[in-house]
Formats: structure tokens, sequence, C-alpha cells
């Protein structure tokens, strides 16, 4: 009996040999960012942000630097093991936070170049997409003074963005089954280079199908955030009110939204499609040089009503040039009315919808000045 156990367990010692797949981190170079442009002849640029430890400094307190590195090749993963014959080990995108399309990539499309992303399991999927205006791997060398690690000071930019609802909450992960889905279209952040060499989130990105189309401003990219019902932490704008000549600084107030409520309703009437959407938004006073909001409280509530419900409908219109279902009316068609959603040209439809859009602005505290 005894020996038959020592069989066994002779055996079970050959099988488990242990992994054979092994990815030791020390032999790792950590990706950090990811650009993905298309180069003058067309080629694929790819770019990477690795992070080095700065060796002026030592210690706990050690400050960490960026790399950047580049090669062009047919498609990223030829780009990328271009690059690995450059660094003394192998890298590892495992950590990565940030992927840009540069401009003329993004809109060519961009679902083509994450094809290796998904079929890796060793790559991040809680990384996040972004465009770039002109190319991306140049925002990778920026030198912001305060921050000298790029990914860390582009990912902070986005983080105080995300809670200022000025681009959604979202990963490669969030984004995989609405770029897939025929009824709904994504936005993402869309950054740009300044004449200070630093990065700056100036809006939303707007994708018509996998391809960039077009772009809003950050106060419209606000708005559209507040009409899909994804409101961030904050949510703030400043609008002209008063006609002071003289003293303008009078003319203008700053609001924050408290909360909120939107309904979206979708109707069919003899093939033809629109929509519904009512926001009303509950906003605190931050800043009212003028003075003295409660005796004046009804005609600004009346004011900001009609401009900000002007500017949703200027938000829609961008929306349906750039030919991006954001709301996902689509989505709604193949779920409540299949037979409408048969019908309709699946690529331009939203260009056709018909929108009926309100926001009604109520001013509910004014802080402790009056």
């Amino acid at each position: 009996m005894k020996s038959k156990k020592s069989i066994i367990l002779l055996l079970c010692l050959l099988l488990l040999t242990g992994c054979w797949d092994q990815h030791l981190m020390k032999n790792a170079v950590l990706v950090q960012i990811l650009s993905y442009d298309l180069a003058d002849n067309d080629e694929f640029l790819l770019g990477v942000s690795i992070p080095i430890i700065d060796e002026s400094s030592a210690g706990p307190q050690a400050k960490v630097k960026s790399e950047t590195l580049s090669a062009k090749g047919h498609t990223p993963r030829d780009c990328r093991l271009k690059i690995d014959r450059e660094v003394s080990g192998i890298l590892d995108s495992s950590k990565n936070k940030l992927i840009m399309f540069g401009e003329r990539m993004a809109a060519e499309g961009i679902y083509p170049p994450l094809d290796v992303v998904w079929r890796d399991a060793r790559n991040s999927l809680g990384a996040t997409l972004a465009v770039v205006d002109g190319k991306a791997v140049n925002l990778l060398a920026i030198r912001p003074k305060h921050e000298p690690n790029v990914s860390e000071y582009i990912q902070d930019a986005l983080t105080s963005a995300e809670e200022n609802s000025v681009i959604p909450n979202q990963t490669i992960q969030t984004l995989a089954s609405e770029m897939l889905d025929p009824g709904e279209d994504i936005v993402l952040p869309y950054l740009k280079m300044n004449n200070k060499k630093t990065a700056v989130v100036v809006g939303l990105a707007l994708m018509d199908e996998k391809k960039y189309s077009g772009k809003l401003s950050p106060q419209d990219s606000c708005l559209l955030l507040l009409l899909n019902n994804k409101k961030g932490k904050y949510a703030r704008f400043t609008k002209r009110v008063n006609n002071v000549k003289k003293e303008k600084l009078r003319n203008y107030i700053s609001l924050n939204v408290n909360n909120m409520k939107r309904k979206l309703k979708v109707h069919v009437k003899n093939g033809e499609v629109s929509v519904q959407l009512k926001l009303h938004l509950k906003v605190n006073v931050d800043e009212y040089p003028k003075g003295n909001v409660p005796k004046d409280i009804e005609r600004l509530n009346k004011v900001l009503t009609k401009d900000l419900t002007e500017d949703a409908q200027q938000v829609i219109t961008k929306l349906q040039q750039s030919n991006c279902d954001a709301f996902g009316i689509g989505r709604r068609l193949i779920a409540f009315h299949p037979k409408t959603w048969e019908t309709l040209d699946k690529k331009e439809y939203f260009k056709n919808v018909k929108f009926n859009t309100n926001v009604k602005v109520e001013i509910i505290k004014q802080g402790i000045v009056l």
C-alpha cells in the first residue's frame, strides 16, 4: 500500500513542474501610457512612456521621471517588438493607465489598434482612452515643472476633469460593449498641448461608430453629461445674466449643480423618431458679484432656464452633425421599437431624430452673502 502511494506521489511531482508561462517583474519595463498615431507615410507610430528613477534623488522620496520611446511599424505589436529591442527588459503594459489616439489616427478608427489589447490577457483593461489634438506622441514629451512623471500628470488632469463633469468615468472594459453596439456611440476625453508645454483637457471627442467625427468645448461637454445623466462630483457653469456696461464683472453668475433629474422618452409615429428630453437642475450660486440673489431670483431662474435650454439644443445639433448617438437612442429603438429600427438607415438614423429639449434651472442656495 505504501509503495503505491509513493508511486502516485512521484508521478504527481513529475507532472507538477511549476508554471511554464512565467512573467517575472524583475525583467519587466512598465508602460504607463501608450500613444497611437499615423506617421506621415501612413505607417503606424507607437509611443510609450515608461517610468525611470531620478538618479539625483535617493531613498524613499526618490522622484520618478518619464522616458518616451517610439517606433514605426505595420501594427501596434510590430512597433512594440522594435521598442523591446531598445530597452533592457520586456515591455509590460499590465499597469498601463492611458491610451491616447492622435486626431488623424482616431479619424481612421480606434477599434483595429485596440485589437491587441483585448487579445493579450496581460494588458490592462482599466486604462482610459483619449483623443489628442495633433499627434498623441508629442504629448508624451511634455515636461511639467511640478510633476516630472508625465503619466501621473495627465492622469491627474483627467481625474480633475472627471470630477468636474467634463469627461465621463469610463475605461477600455466599460467601453467595449458600447463600441460594438450599433445603437450607441461613445465620447472620449479630448486633450491638447498648450503653449506652456502642458496637457489640458479641452472637452470631449465625439465618435461616429468607432471614428472621431467632432468635438465639444468643456462647457458643452459638461452639459452633455448632465443631459446624459452622468454628472460627476461637481458641475459648474458661468453665465451672463445682466447687461452692465461699466462693471462687466457684475454681468455674470457662477453656479454649481446641487442635484438634478433627467427624463428621456423616445416616441415613434409613422416611422419618425422623436425624443423628449427634460432636465431639471437645482443649483447653488457660487458667485454673483452684483449681489442680492433673493431679490433677483425669479428673473435669474428664467434667464438661466432660457440660456441653458438653448445651449442644450446646440449641443444636440453638434452631436447630430457629428452623427454621434451618445444618448443610445438606437439602443432604445432596438429594445422597444424593433420594427422601426429595421426600416431605418443604421448609419444615419441619429441625424434624423427630432429632439424636444428643455432645461429648467432652479436656484436653491445663495450662500451666506445676500
